[in-house]
């Protein structure tokens, strides 16, 4: 039990009951990635929505993050695991997993995500990220739409630029080679505004811990040059923006902006973070929306899902797909999706926008469903993977899809590699329109 006495006052104000919880002691375990790196991660707690908590690699050390002092964390795992499962793991380079890793690159960010939600067996989570681990968080609910609930960003930013080469921390650079203690704590003290006291100093000690200022630099070369922006309009889940005004890191125009961008986006303005952990509490007790459903389709004994990825001048899909005899379920930027009763009208659509638009599409059928946060609806699943592997202009379906439409002249080609979907005891078998 932690007994200590509250700090009080802005970012650090505590609140009831806060120091007076059981504190974590990790279970580390291990997965391999695709590409062969060790990740050491651990979960606390069960129930509700299961919650991946990503933290930037220069902080990660889930070996040691339980022994920090209450202000730099509140507890945060402890209080999040009394009414749900949370994830933690040290991506690559950083804390307890491999370090002197070659590929640092975002894609390589996403494969750790998949190796530990792989092991633990989640086919559907939350993601929490803090800061420049929010960019993977990005990439990933882009990539992997149909595994993520909800997402959670604290002090996010889109363009790893915007943050590192801002004067004062550019500065700072030239220490990383040549004292990296000295690096550490400056870099710490910046990022709370100079204020003198303990908690700088903690977060240095844990950096030092975390990461090798070879791996360190090897890390901040890969962030700066990452953008996600032309991402967020592919995000399909709900997206809470978390904003400490009392922080330095980051500005409040970023989050009010990147909670604009996103399909379905809101954001909150904590005291402290206790605050901010019962907003995303309440936000991840709503249930995901099933963008995919609309009105009397869901009705239909089969309903055929059609997923366009791609720009195009706002409401031509739309357009396209009233005019073939479907509804639009969901229109964003850079990503439809058309719902149809007949799989004929669907292709035919499908073929119309991918000759105009040159959109990636992907078409399946399947059920009606009402599956719940925790479950993936298999009809969306699979046409989201389908337009994932079509190229631009290609309409690439599911067996069933072409199984529909056999005898009304169309025809397909199979693809090579069959696809492994989620909740799917078999690998998908796909198929291009010719």
């Amino acid at each position: 039990m932690y007994e200590r006495r509250p700090p009080h006052g802005g970012f650090f104000e505590a609140w009831q009951g806060a120091y007076h919880v059981v504190m974590l002691e990790p279970r580390i375990h291990y997965t391999r990635t695709s590409d062969g790196v060790n990740i050491a991660y651990t979960s606390y707690g069960d129930g509700g929505v299961p919650v991946i908590a990503l933290r930037p690699p220069q902080l990660s050390h889930i070996g040691l993050e339980a022994d920090l002092p209450f202000q730099t964390r509140f507890h945060e795992f402890e209080l999040m695991a009394e009414t749900m499962q949370v994830v933690r793991f040290d991506t690559r380079g950083a804390g307890l997993s491999d370090r002197d890793v070659a590929d640092v690159s975002l894609e390589a960010r996403i494969r750790d995500i998949d190796a530990v939600a792989d092991r633990l067996g989640l086919t559907r989570f939350a993601i929490q990220a803090n800061l420049h681990a929010c960019s993977w968080a990005i990439a990933y609910a882009a990539a992997r739409p149909e595994r993520v609930t909800h997402l959670v960003l604290h002090q996010p930013y889109t363009r790893g630029s915007d943050y590192w080469n801002q004067a004062a921390r550019a500065a700072l650079e030239s220490l990383i080679s040549v004292d990296w203690v000295t690096y550490t704590e400056a870099s710490m003290s910046h990022a709370f505004g100079w204020v003198p006291g303990d908690i700088p100093r903690a977060l240095a000690a844990q950096m030092r811990a975390a990461m090798t200022p070879e791996d360190f630099s090897k890390y901040l070369q890969a962030d700066r040059g990452t953008d996600v922006t032309h991402l967020l309009g592919r995000v399909l889940c709900p997206v809470l923006v978390v904003h400490f005004d009392m922080n330095a890191l980051t500005p409040r125009d970023l989050a009010v902006r990147l909670a604009g961008a996103v399909p379905d986006g809101r954001l909150a303005l904590p005291r402290n973070l206790g605050d901010a952990i019962r907003a995303m509490s309440e936000f991840l007790e709503q249930q995901a929306p099933a963008t995919e459903r609309n009105g009397h389709f869901d009705d239909m004994p089969l309903r055929i899902v059609l997923v366009a990825n791609g720009n195009a001048r706002p409401g031509v899909i739309e357009e396209r797909i009233a005019s073939h005899g479907g509804a639009a379920a969901a229109l964003m930027s850079g990503t439809s999706t058309g719902v149809f009763g007949s799989a004929q009208a669907a292709l035919g659509c499908a073929q119309v926008l991918a000759e105009e638009t040159g959109a990636s599409i992907g078409v399946h059928a399947g059920e009606p469903g009402s599956a719940p946060a925790t479950e993936a609806d298999q009809s969306l699943v699979v046409a989201v993977r389908a337009s994932v592997v079509a190229a631009p202009g290609e309409v690439v379906v599911s067996n069933v899809v072409r199984e529909l439409v056999a005898g009304k002249g169309f025809g397909f080609r199979e693809l090579s590699a069959p696809v492994v979907v989620p909740l799917m005891t078999e690998p998908l078998r796909l198929f291009a329109l010719r």
